[in-house]
């Protein structure tokens, strides 16, 4: 299907923004400040994915994270954003189409995190 590839820095400021906006504390390891879990979504604005270039709006579905390590200030991600899987329901109020996503990002060659997403857009895509 479809996949991009692309490569965030995961900088302090950018940890505190996220951080200050969802009205999560500041943690440190090891003297690093670490990111929140579900920090990650906001990689995808810098993914832009074509296929997610969409008129009507996406519903947020379900999403899954699965931490190798933590993320941490300073990280150089290398991600992999992934459409994998397509598929409609029929729902209240009218079809329902769900978009699949994986998105993979690893540092230095070691997996850092997985992020399992589903997007939905209701209506018919025909």
């Amino acid at each position: 299907m479809n996949s991009i590839r692309f490569q965030v820095h995961l900088s302090e400021d950018s940890i505190i923004q996220y951080a200050t906006r969802i009205e999560a504390p500041l943690q440190r390891i090891g003297g690093a400040l670490i990111a929140p879990s579900t920090m990650p979504i906001t990689f995808w604005k810098i993914a832009d994915a074509p296929w997610l270039d969409m008129p009507e709006p996406l519903i947020h579905g379900k999403q899954q994270f699965h931490y190798g390590a933590p993320l941490t200030a300073g990280m150089d991600l290398d991600c992999d954003l992934s459409l994998t899987k397509v598929e409609t329901k029929a729902g209240r109020q009218g079809a329902l189409t769900l978009y699949t996503h994986s998105l993979t990002c690893s540092c230095a060659g070691k997996h850092i995190v997985t992020v399992e997403t589903v997007l939905i857009s209701v209506g018919d895509k025909s």
